[in-house]
């Protein structure tokens, strides 16, 4: 058997093989749509003729150059017919002053001052902020007793009430002898 050339061709029943003329006659243009835009054109700021106008007049100014109110320079008389407002006036925050009851507990139950005082009962030597500290909230804790009358009743109580029972004479209190 000899060799037979295979051909392009489809037969008597396929598609018939256009030529390139042919095939571009027939075929049809894509739709040509267009591009989704991401953004504002580059520039929009600076392209003040594509803004859209508005009908007030304000709208027709450039909105870059600012209001053309003159603005005094020199600082206002107090002659002016404005009034003028009060000034405020810069000054430390005063604490609220607390109850002294509560202020002592305050003073008691402070970490800090417990932890300082056990280093000065272990004779430790405090220095900078920590004696300071120390020392204000020591001065505060005793003005706070003499203020209350604490310190007063501790001066006073005897350290051995049997023996204050026994010194006392009683039968002046209760027959009023003299």
């Amino acid at each position: 058997m000899t060799r037979q050339k295979k051909s392009r061709s489809a037969g008597p029943n396929g598609l018939r093989h256009l030529n390139a003329e042919d095939a571009r006659k027939t075929r049809e243009p894509k739709a040509q749509t267009k591009k989704k835009g991401a953004g504002l054109k580059s520039g929009n700021r600076n392209n003040v003729a594509t803004t859209k106008p508005e009908n007030t007049s304000n709208s027709t100014k450039d909105k870059r150059l600012g209001s053309k109110t003159p603005i005094s320079l020199l600082p206002a008389t107090e002659t002016s017919s404005k009034e003028q407002l009060p000034r405020a006036s810069l000054s430390k925050a005063k604490p609220i002053p607390l109850a002294p009851e509560v202020e002592l507990a305050a003073i008691e139950n402070d970490t800090y001052l417990q932890q300082l005082l056990e280093k000065v009962e272990q004779d430790e030597q405090l220095t900078g902020k920590d004696a300071k500290y120390f020392n204000a909230k020591t001065k505060r804790l005793t003005e706070l007793l003499a203020e209350l009358g604490l310190d007063q009743e501790q001066e006073n109580e005897p350290e051995d009430l049997l023996s204050a029972f026994e010194q006392k004479d009683w039968r002046k209190d209760l027959l009023g002898d003299d």
